[in-house]
């Protein structure tokens, strides 16, 4: 008899006898010190989609367009005009490497004098290019993005048919998208079409048409009293768009920058944001020379995380209360079984430990020669 408290170890448990008011234990294994834990929890990342043309009349790109990647901070743009220096691989991983990162993945279509494109944080599994057949000069550049968690993401990046006479133009590109869309990518998947729509207004017949698979039910504006919703250097077009499929518009949360919040998104014209310090290091006439603005939208992204801990071994402590006490890391199940001869064991008890004290009292005060363990799993 060792008194109120004693160490028994049983596999990453602990065991205690019960004779009449008394608990007795003997040391019948060497002690496991520990055990690995799988836990699984919940977490998220707010993926920030980006429709970016930022370039001005040259249709390439320069300071100014890199310094709006810069500030504003997305994790995956459908860029257009995607053109820089000479446009060498050398010269277009350099411009990812500046406004992005060194992470920053890309799809650059090849073989279009005005090509699309797509940079993305996370990887890609898969990119290319579909051919639009109401311009020669630019495709429909697409990838699927392996963002965290068990759903991929499929981007496309457009750049429709300008000028106010081509609507019905655009109208055909639109439906030839949607047909392109549902033929390759995965029903219900996670989609967004995003880029330089050149519309006239919300009303033509192609944003009908992406409206029909896509969501438009949040429109951004530029946070200011006006709240302007148009995305044209005159700021009276709304020209370039971030359209989420509506698997994926239900994840949509407001953009945040610095204190500023932005429940439908934001069109960024710095000529009229404020303040400029929250999106160092663009400059208030960064937009002047260019022909749109960008446009953001931010969604929030769950997934199940598994982690491993460490679960120490149980040392329990009982007192004249009859209550068995033992730590744990929180989340944890334990299970308390009974045996009469160290042999069969019978679960008596299931505790979850929600905190770090676990306890459970003893039953059958006058049955004798009954061992209690204490086992996970």
């Amino acid at each position: 008899m060792i008194g109120r408290r004693m160490w028994l170890s049983l596999i990453n448990s602990r065991c205690w006898r019960q004779t009449g008011p008394f608990l007795l234990a003997g040391l019948l294994w060497p002690g496991i010190l520990a055990a690995q834990l799988a836990v699984v929890n919940t977490s998220n990342i707010t993926l920030r989609i980006m429709a970016g043309n930022l370039t001005g009349n040259s249709q390439t790109y320069d300071a100014a367009g890199i310094r709006l990647f810069q500030g504003l901070q997305p994790d995956i743009v459908a860029i257009q005009e995607f053109k820089y220096l000479s446009n060498s691989d050398a010269d277009i991983r350099a411009f990812v490497n500046t406004a992005f990162g060194t992470i920053f993945q890309y799809f650059r279509e090849t073989g279009y004098a005005i090509p699309n494109g797509i940079i993305s944080r996370y990887p890609m599994r898969q990119a290319g290019s579909w051919d639009d057949v109401e311009i020669p000069d630019r495709g429909f550049a697409w990838a699927q993005i392996d963002v965290p968690g068990p759903v991929d993401l499929y981007v496309v990046s457009v750049h429709l048919k300008a000028s106010s006479d081509s609507s019905s133009r655009r109208a055909t590109e639109a439906t030839n998208l949607k047909t392109l869309i549902q033929a390759n990518f995965p029903a219900n998947a996670w989609i967004v079409v995003a880029g330089d729509c050149n519309t006239d207004s919300r009303s033509e017949a192609c944003l009908s048409t992406f409206k029909t698979f896509l969501s438009d039910a949040n429109i951004p504006d530029d946070g200011t009293a006006s709240a302007n919703e148009n995305t044209n250097n005159g700021r009276n077009k709304p020209y370039d768009y971030v359209l989420p499929s509506h698997t994926l518009a239900t994840n949509l949360v407001p953009v945040l920058i610095g204190a500023r919040s932005y429940a439908d998104g934001l069109v960024f014209d710095s000529r009229v944001y404020s303040p400029l310090g929250a999106v160092s290091p663009i400059l208030s006439t960064d937009v002047s020379a260019l022909q749109h603005m960008p446009v953001l939208k931010d969604f929030r992204i769950s997934f199940p995380v598994t982690n491993t801990v460490t679960l120490p071994r149980p040392t329990a402590k009982t007192g004249s209360d009859r209550v068995l006490r033992w730590q744990s890391p929180s989340n944890v199940n334990w299970s308390v079984q009974a045996s009469t001869d160290l042999k069969t064991w019978t679960n008596a008890a299931t505790i979850s430990a929600t905190t770090t004290n676990c306890s459970y009292t003893l039953t059958n005060q006058g049955q004798p020669g009954r061992f209690f363990r204490v086992v996970w799993p």
